[in-house]
């Protein structure tokens, strides 16, 4: 059967017999799973029909021959496999050794009766696998991995709908910069926006700031900010409340060399006539952030921010021989790049 595009959700009449859901988007894997239960089953049924079996925990064939018994008190049982890790070539700890000749032996011909359902979150297949080939001849496969922007805006609108609040596109892009693309974080963190908003108000970006949680890219991105619009006192604000929360300064110096070397690369591609989008992939950050950093590009020199990196090797290498010590590093370099000019 034919492999099914990450963007698409929807759930084709009637159900396959077999489905395998797969890729690096866990919440959406989770999503599409709940889809199937819920098409398949009545709520009262699934106390009786359905079962979901860890792999990692269990054996392949007793969750088969679960699917090929009669269900119970309806007419179709479904029968989930979690963290199907034979199917990829990813080291995954597991109790037990699965044998995947008694799933191949199954998909040859599938209990009538029965919606079988594989979660395997990983990155990969093992295309090399002959079970991966057999399920992706005989099973509905759903790749969950890549999903577009737009695509990610309308899943967390739909989150904050169900607790009657409205989600707006200035939120959307600052929360993608405080947690980044992960669909679980972001849908966290609008479920908690979203009961702070109730009825009463949309999630804008002021929601995002004072509900949301940061990530430390995301203060370092602020820091960043500060340094370049020669705010010392703050600057050394964040950097203290960042070192409070138990960063390690050697790598807020690699943040920091990593976001002026965004905000260079930015200036050079705009200059070169780079739309957003394309800088965005060029560089392989969120075009938000790239929206952000051109912001900071249009405002300093190419000579300012090389000169910036300069001070932030020069700086790393004197905290690695010892010269210097790491904290009073990082507030050297502050001082520097905030007072050059």
């Amino acid at each position: 059967m034919a492999k099914e595009n990450a963007a698409d959700l929807s759930i084709q009449l009637p159900l396959a017999p077999v489905y395998l859901l797969h890729g690096t988007q866990d919440y959406l894997i989770q999503l599409m799973k709940n889809k199937l239960i819920k098409e398949a089953l009545s709520s009262e049924e699934r106390d009786f029909n359905l079962s979901v079996y860890d792999m990692t925990e269990v054996a392949l064939k007793v969750a088969l021959e679960d699917a090929e018994t009669i269900p119970f008190f309806g007419e179709r049982k479904v029968v989930v496999l979690e963290n199907a890790f034979f199917l990829t070539s990813e080291k995954i700890k597991s109790k037990v050794e699965q044998d995947s000749r008694a799933l191949e032996n199954y998909l040859s011909q599938p209990a009538p009766d029965a919606v079988l359902i594989l979660l395997a979150p990983y990155e990969k297949l093992d295309k090399r696998k002959k079970i991966v080939k057999v399920l992706q001849t005989k099973a509905k496969v759903h790749e969950l991995s890549k999903v577009s922007d737009s695509t990610i805006f309308q899943l967390m609108e739909n989150v904050a709908r169900q607790f009657g609040a409205s989600y707006t596109r200035e939120a959307h892009e600052q929360l993608i910069v405080s947690v980044g693309t992960n669909l679980g974080q972001l849908a966290h963190e609008v479920e908690k926006c979203a009961l702070y908003c109730g009825t009463d108000r949309p999630i804008d970006r002021e929601t995002v700031l004072t509900v949301g949680s940061k990530s430390i890219e995301s203060n370092v991105f602020l820091l960043v900010n500060e340094v370049m619009k020669k705010n010392t006192a703050e600057s050394l604000r964040l950097l203290h409340d960042l070192v409070r929360m138990k960063e390690e300064p050697l790598k807020l110096l690699a943040l920091l060399e990593r976001q002026f070397r965004i905000v260079y690369q930015v200036g050079y591609y705009q200059k070169a006539g780079y739309t957003q989008g394309s800088m965005a992939s060029k560089i392989g950050i969120h075009p938000f952030a790239v929206r952000m950093a051109a912001d900071q590009a249009r405002q300093y020199s190419p000579q300012m921010l090389t000169r910036a990196l300069s001070r932030c090797a020069e700086a790393d290498y004197r905290i690695k021989t010892g010269a210097v010590d790491k904290l009073l590093a990082l507030e050297l370099l502050i001082h520097q790049i905030a007072c050059s000019e």
